[in-house]
């Protein structure tokens, strides 16, 4: 019996654009207005955030992402879920398929 071919479905969340989309993880800061014993003051750490989406642009200064998007008829991109972040808080870039 001859095998069956399976249809291949574009994976989700890869539109017609002409951006990659990739996983950033970064170090950005914390604060605190509160009160605190130095053991907890000891124990704050910096806060490890992970955003997903489409690269716009990277340069040595910061890389700027987009989470959302709008097509207008003509085929201009409308930009939503900005997020600019310093390229020196970066550790790890990941392009995702």
């Amino acid at each position: 019996m001859p095998r069956k071919r399976r249809k291949r479905i574009a994976a989700e969340g890869s539109p017609d654009i002409p951006y990659p989309r990739v996983r950033v993880e970064w170090i950005d800061c914390v604060s605190d207005s509160g009160w605190a014993t130095d053991k907890e003051f000891d124990r704050m750490k910096l806060a490890r955030p992970v955003n997903e989406g489409w690269l716009y642009s990277k340069d040595k200064k910061s890389i700027k992402l987009f989470a959302s998007f709008d097509r207008d008829e003509d085929g201009t991109i409308t930009f939503g879920d900005r997020t600019m972040i310093p390229s020196s808080c970066v550790k790890k870039m990941t392009k995702l398929s």
